[in-house]
């Protein structure tokens, strides 16, 4: 909530453009957050998904907290550049990407985010016991969405930091799908 409320009042008072800065900020913070979270919950064993253990609790915050900066960005989008205009964005999408119709895509994104985050919330142990699939189409699905808006549609800095972040989280998700090379009982002796 700091670092919210640090990256809100510092691109405030020190930007030029107020609403473009916010905007940005309140973007690149969430995706930090979603970043640390999915690094996270790679490193989940199976009792830590109830969100009992101390892993399994900050895995959830960190999610939680991706999400709660993503809904200050749309905020933010939508005060500063739509004037809380559906239409306004649907134009602004279409002039953009080319089609305006998937400022539908972002809203599936957002639902389904806060779906997710709402139901390891309110019934963990249902959230534990979900299907593998669920998680990897979500994540397939959010993944897509956020290479898109890094690297595919930014520039500079932003396309850099989301190659980065991508090539920290396939490194990490190799290492964590590598089969552990503990020696046997045979060989240890």
């Amino acid at each position: 909530m700091g670092l919210l409320a640090a990256v809100v009042l510092l691109s405030r008072w020190l930007a030029a453009d107020v609403g473009d800065t916010l905007t940005r900020n309140t973007v690149r913070l969430s995706l930090a957050w979603y970043a640390v979270a999915l690094l996270s919950v790679m490193r989940l064993s199976p009792a830590d998904w109830s969100a009992t253990t101390a892993k399994g609790h900050w895995a959830r915050w960190c999610w939680t907290w991706a999400l709660a900066c993503f809904w200050v960005h749309l905020a933010m989008a939508f005060h500063y550049y739509h004037h809380w205009s559906h239409a306004d964005a649907f134009e602004r999408t279409r002039r953009v990407s080319g089609l305006g119709e998937g400022l539908y895509i972002s809203y599936l994104f957002t639902l389904l985010w806060t779906i997710d985050v709402l139901w390891w919330w309110i019934a963990p142990q249902g959230y534990r016991a979900r299907s593998a699939w669920i998680d990897r189409l979500l994540h397939a699905f959010m993944l897509f969405i956020v290479f898109n808006s890094m690297v595919v549609f930014e520039t500079g800095p932003i396309r850099w930091a989301g190659l980065a972040m991508f090539v920290l989280l396939t490194l990490a998700c190799t290492a964590a799908r590598r089969p552990s090379r503990a020696p046997s009982p045979k060989s240890a002796t």
